[in-house]
């Protein structure tokens, strides 16, 4: 804050309240109307009110200053139109008096020229003044800003010409003879042209920041004979400008003064620079004027800049001399103004109205010592602040009891999160901003509600949806301020799809988060699912498809699972069908549809989905997964949350092909992308080159091939941009088709069954939505957790104490991406999580049957035993028949190596075979464990033939110990 403020003079409040004031609507000047008087400040607004003061200074009884009085209004009048601008000048041909001007009011499709007429007051009545109409011109285009001056050195008159919104101007001599012209170029930005009388010419900033020069000779010609014209100078200033005058400080030549947004710049009126000042502010407005004569060797050129802090700085030439600040807000107009008792006063407008003067000075600033506080604090009432302040210092910092601070958090904000099953078909495109290609498709909308209820005083809250890529909230991110306690609000939402992508989940989270009025921010949130029929429609069951998955329901109450349980929205309650099929809406090629099947075994609990396109699996999965949570959790009395293992048991298997195929695609795509980004810049270069070598060329060389290089290399410039456009667009599509496919495999991982922790443990791994950067694909953001789970962790192959170390070298002999090594490590990580859940199955299977073998007899276990064997499952006959579709078979070893993708192959586990077993025997040895190692008369029945150095089965943590976790 500066020392030295403006000081206060006098100040009125100009009719018009509101911000309807810019630079041009202030203006201080004398009319001739008496002897020795004084400028006067004229006022015009947006709104058409004009105002004409006359300050005075008086003194009362006391000696201080009276400020404003009702006699220093000499005219205010309300206009029809709006007042663009005031300007003082010898606008009349019939004036005789030398010193005389006129008014002139420049309107929107027009301008006023007026004669002030003085009126003398009546006894203590102070003067008035009144306006006679002398001229009028109307123009056909909206007028933008006036210039004055003696055009073509003609002296004793004044000729002025109006610049236009499209960049034209019209020129208006006092003879009645007006013309029209427009400056050479393809567009004309509608900036301030000023005109500098020693030159004859005028200057405008061009539409590229050039600031050039035209003769008014050019001007007036161009509009007789047509003829073509070029400014006779021009110089880059390289940013726009608020606003620019002329000023003549010497008589050989003119300085033209600029204010840019961040310069300060003072040219000849030849276009030599004299300074460019750089402004570590920014500037609002300024005011140029010279301190003496021209012709005199001791003129000075003063300019005050306003910055946007209402801080003063005033410049002699290029070194500032003062700085002060504003008491009020920064003006929009400034002046300095010759005022009956005050020479030199400096006259502002601000964007409401108010007008004040001032002058330079400073305030004498007394310091008062504030008087001591003698009351005596007691130890109990400090204690009690004290406690006060470690009471609120703990509930901003303590985290250790999380539970109790959500559980506050919830307390003092209560939301609810609904979204309605029902789908609307008729939804308002338009109003919902729906692009036209999803438009096409009439896709549903759905409709939710959030209500939140505050419980405490709030400074601040915040809603924000988090929504997968493709869907849209009809209301974005709302921020409330200063929110009252027991405040409710209630929101309308509208749920659409906005673009033609694979859904990765259904799952809407709405995270509000909120600031307390002591600081402390707090976040919670509520979720809510979209409803499966805005994403797919009913279709014929598929009776085959490459794809399929087979799941096991552990229901307390019914024997059975029913379809209606899981998806309502396409079968009634009363229906009893067991075979679903669905077709996906949000597909973007219309060439094929992506149809899947659900069906449920008549007389188990067994559920078996299957489609050709592993992209329509994760909004099923998702509701199978989280339907079957809440029944389970509604039959059991229990509070404790079940696992979803214990509730859902999937088959041990994993479409690892087509989840390896997205990742090579997406892989591919970024690939592309970066070369694309690469031969872009290289063109860009290129492009820049050839325009430095385009510049660097004089007049006379020739710039024809030149021009032609520049204009093809922009060519190829811009398809190669819209080439790198549609690699963007196929990135998004093919990063939710990868999502999709790694939600699959983490629902299927958590329904194997394995040890909690290893399922966490893999399951974090998988991240999703998948997310690219510009320096890190997805890829490799993966592979340094892909890489551990090779060599550490729940996933390790063996127990060598120099892992470690073999790890460490591993990733520092690699300073580039590997691909293949982890496209290797990815397969590798499927098959190990198959192979060791089909191991824990065959282990519960063994120690089931060997416990049945302690209670009854030998022989009575071989009848049970060949009795099971020679009895076939009805039940799972039955479910097969329903399609009439090959059973999906699980293995007790290794899963068979599947070959590279394709849409017409089976995809499920198939039974092994003697080539099958003799290629898992080598992928096992490659692993550390060999097949009948050791004595053969030592091994016992109930041992596996998989055996490791020390002649026991493997056990779960030898298999998998990866990730970075040891236990």
């Amino acid at each position: 804050m500066s020392l030295f403020n403006v000081c206060h003079w006098w100040s009125a409040q100009c009719p018009d309240l509101d911000e309807n004031y810019d630079v041009a609507s202030l203006l201080c000047a004398r009319f001739g109307l008496e002897d020795q008087e004084k400028d006067y400040i004229v006022v015009g607004s947006h709104t058409g009110q004009l105002s004409i003061f006359y300050p005075s200074y008086e003194q009362d009884a006391n000696g201080n200053a009276v400020g404003y009085k009702a006699t220093d209004l000499l005219l205010e009048i309300q206009g029809e139109q709006p007042i663009l601008g005031v300007y003082a000048g010898r606008f009349s041909a019939n004036n005789r008096k030398e010193n005389a001007n006129q008014l002139a009011l420049l309107h929107p499709n027009s301008l006023a020229i007026y004669n002030i007429i003085h009126v003398s007051g009546v006894a203590e009545h102070g003067a008035q003044l009144s306006l006679k109409l002398i001229g009028e011109y109307r123009f056909q285009r909206t007028a933008f800003s006036f210039c004055k001056g003696h055009f073509g050195k003609v002296k004793g008159r004044e000729f002025f010409c109006v610049v236009h919104l499209d960049g034209s101007l019209t020129f208006f001599e006092q003879d009645g003879i007006s013309y029209e012209c427009k400056f050479p170029g393809h567009r004309a930005l509608p900036t301030p042209v000023v005109y500098c009388e020693r030159t004859d010419c005028f200057f405008r900033l061009a539409s590229a920041w050039n600031l050039e020069c035209y003769t008014y000779q050019d001007l007036s010609h161009s509009s007789i004979n047509k003829s073509y014209y070029q400014p006779i100078w021009s110089v880059c200033l390289g940013e726009g400008i608020l606003d620019m005058n002329v000023v003549q400080v010497k008589s050989d030549y003119s300085s033209l003064m600029i204010l840019g947004e961040h310069n300060f710049i003072c040219l000849t009126d030849t276009g030599k620079v004299e300074f460019i000042l750089k402004l570590d502010y920014a500037p609002k407005c300024f005011h140029s004027f010279v301190v003496g004569y021209y012709w005199e060797p001791t003129a000075r050129l003063i300019t005050i800049i306003v910055s946007e802090s209402s801080k003063v700085f005033i410049y002699e030439n290029a070194n500032i001399i003062w700085a002060a600040q504003f008491k009020h807000e920064s003006p929009v107009a400034i002046r300095r103004s010759n005022i009956m008792g005050l020479p030199g006063g400096i006259v502002t407008l601000s964007p409401t109205g108010k007008l004040r003067i001032g002058y330079l000075g400073s305030d004498p600033y007394i310091f008062q010592v504030p008087p001591l506080n003698m009351e005596e604090l007691t130890f109990q009432q400090a204690h009690d602040e004290f406690m006060q302040l470690e009471q609120e210092i703990k509930e901003a910092t303590d985290i250790q009891d999380m539970q109790a601070i959500n559980e506050k958090a919830y307390a003092d904000v209560h939301i609810e999160f609904v979204i309605e099953q029902n789908t609307n078909d008729d939804a308002d495109t338009m109003l919902l901003d729906i692009p036209a290609h999803v438009t096409l498709k009439d896709l549903p909308v759905c409709s939710g509600r959030l209500k939140w209820h505050t419980k405490c005083d709030l400074s601040e809250l915040q809603v924000v949806f988090n929504l997968p890529d493709g869907i849209k909230c009809s209301q974005d991110s709302l921020t409330y301020t200063d929110i009252k306690a027991d405040t409710k609000e209630t929101m309308e939402l509208d749920f659409y799809t906005c673009d033609l992508l694979h859904i990765p989940t259904a799952r809407v989270e709405a995270i509000v988060s909120f600031i307390s009025t002591k600081g402390i921010p707090r976040v919670i949130q509520k979720t809510s699912f979209l409803p499966l029929n805005m994403f797919f429609k009913t279709r014929q069951p598929q009776k085959s498809a490459a794809i399929k998955l087979t799941f096991n329901v552990n229901s307390t109450e019914e024997s059975s699972v029913k379809l209606t349980n899981y998806f309502s929205e396409f079968v009634s309650w009363e229906s009893d069908i067991q075979a679903l099929g669905l077709v996906l809406l949000t597909t973007a090629d219309e060439s094929q549809e992506e149809v899947i099947t659900i069906v449920a075994a008549k007389n188990s609990n067994r559920i078996r989905i299957q489609s050709d396109y592993l992209e329509t699996f994760p909004l099923i999965l998702e509701r199978l997964m989280e339907k079957s949570l809440e029944m389970q959790n509604k039959t059991t009395s229990s509070k404790k949350t079940q696992k979803l293992h214990n509730i859902l048991q999937a088959t041990p298997f994993i479409p690892a092909q087509p989840i390896l195929h997205r990742i090579d695609v997406h892989h591919e795509t970024q690939e592309n992308i970066r070369k694309q980004t690469l031969e872009l810049d290289e063109l860009w270069q290129k492009f820049k080159d050839l325009q430095r070598k385009l510049q660097e060329k004089s007049d006379d060389e020739p710039k024809e091939t030149l021009v032609m290089q520049i204009e093809e290399n922009y060519d190829h410039l811009i398809a190669e941009g819209d080439k790198l456009m549609e690699m963007r667009k196929d990135e998004l599509r093919q990063r939710c088709d990868l999502s999709c496919a790694l939600v699959v495999a983490k629902i299927i991982i958590s329904c194997l069954n394995l040890e909690e922790k290893i399922i966490k443990v893999v399951c974090s791994v998988l991240t999703t939505p998948t997310e690219d950067w510009t320096e890190l694909s997805w890829e490799e953001s993966m592979a340094a957790g892909i890489d551990m789970l090779h060599h550490y962790g729940p996933l390790n192959r063996s127990k060598n104490a120099n892992t470690q170390n073999n790890m460490i070298d591993a990733t520092a002999s690699h300073n580039t991406f590997d691909y293949p090594r982890f496209r290797k490590h990815f397969a590798t990580f499927f098959d190990r999580i198959v192979r060791l859940a089909s191991n824990d199955t065959k282990q519960q299977q063994l120690a089931s049957s060997s416990s049945i073998m302690e209670i009854k007899t030998e022989s009575q276990a071989v009848a049970q035993k060949a009795e099971i064997e020679a009895k076939p499952d009805i039940n799972t006959e039955t479910w097969h028949d329903i399609l009439s579709v090959k059973p999906m078979q699980s293995t007790t070893g290794a899963v068979k190596r599947l070959k590279p993708f394709q849409k017409s192959s089976t995809l499920e586990a198939v039974e092994d075979d003697e080539e099958d077993a003799d290629d898992d025997a080598e992928d096992l040895r490659k692993m550390g464990y060999k097949k009948e190692y050791g004595c053969k008369e030592k091994r016992d029945d109930n041992e596996s033939e998989w055996l490791n150095e020390d002649f026991k089965l493997p056990s779960s943590e030898e298999l998998f110990s990866d990730l970075g976790i040891w236990w």
